[in-house]
């Protein structure tokens, strides 16, 4: 492709890419109305409360729903080093990026961030606005995040999976069960040792808990049988796979054992 200038190496525009003026919104516009945006530059304003496989995740609450809203945002490999510094958990920031379906998790992002030293007030950079700031972690009753909730919009209102609306976002949930237990063991991907808790709510309703590769104190891998059969508390990410929604946890002090 290189040697024959095709593609990327053509020297052209992308046709399918927005090279405007960011679209300035909310997480709540962007996550309701997500469709329209795909392929254009969004700029919007969230706290960070997870950095994770060269990306983030971050969210805002808004007041008239009182939800929070939140959205992935993948800044790759190719970040600067002031860009990364910005991206720190707690930090309150503004983001501006392309807006993205990744075929390969069936979710949307966010995706070609940037931060250019010598130009810290450009409107196209990252920019942190505040520091010190907590996941909400709200605690989620199981039926409601397997319900729906109605939204209301400039052209009326419409209901949306609550899971799906919400996805992204942080939450905690209380008494979960664990019934049943998966594990990753494929010797070639980063993600051995890492779990599918199947868990049944108080409710009866069943709610899937995925896990990153845990550690305990000694760095060593926390495996099944630390919970199997066990009532727990679990602290994580809203997150999707394979057609369904789950909870993602990211480390032990996020899952308290009954």
């Amino acid at each position: 492709a290189k040697a024959l200038k095709l593609h990327v190496f053509s020297g052209q525009k992308d046709p399918g890419f927005y090279y405007g003026e960011a679209v300035e919104l909310t997480l709540k516009e962007l996550r309701t109305n997500i469709e329209s945006y795909s392929g254009q530059k969004v700029a919007f304003n969230g706290v960070i409360t997870v950095n994770d496989n060269n990306g983030i995740y971050v969210e805002s609450l808004d007041a008239e729903s009182g939800l929070y809203f939140g959205m992935y945002v993948y800044y790759g490999f190719n970040l600067s080093a002031a860009g990364l510094e910005i991206l720190q958990v707690g930090n309150e920031v503004r983001i501006v990026g392309s807006v993205q379906f990744y075929e390969g998790g069936g979710t949307w992002q966010v995706s070609d961030v940037s931060y250019r030293v010598m130009k810290p007030d450009d409107p196209n950079n990252l920019q942190k606005l505040s520091e010190g700031n907590q996941p909400s972690y709200a605690l989620t009753d199981p039926a409601t995040f397997k319900g729906k909730v109605t939204i209301e919009g400039e052209e009326g209102s419409n209901e949306f999976p609550y899971a799906q609306l919400v996805m992204g976002t942080s939450l905690a949930m209380k008494d979960l069960k664990v019934v049943d237990i998966y594990t990753t063991t494929n010797e070639d991907s980063s993600s051995k040792g890492a779990m599918t808790l199947t868990c049944q709510a108080p409710d009866g309703s069943m709610i899937d808990v995925r896990t990153t590769v845990l550690k305990d104190a000694n760095g060593n891998t926390v495996t099944a049988d630390a919970y199997m059969g066990k009532t727990i508390d679990i602290r994580g990410i809203v997150d999707y796979y394979n057609g369904a929604y789950q909870i993602k946890v990211f480390s032990t002090n996020d899952i308290t054992v009954h």
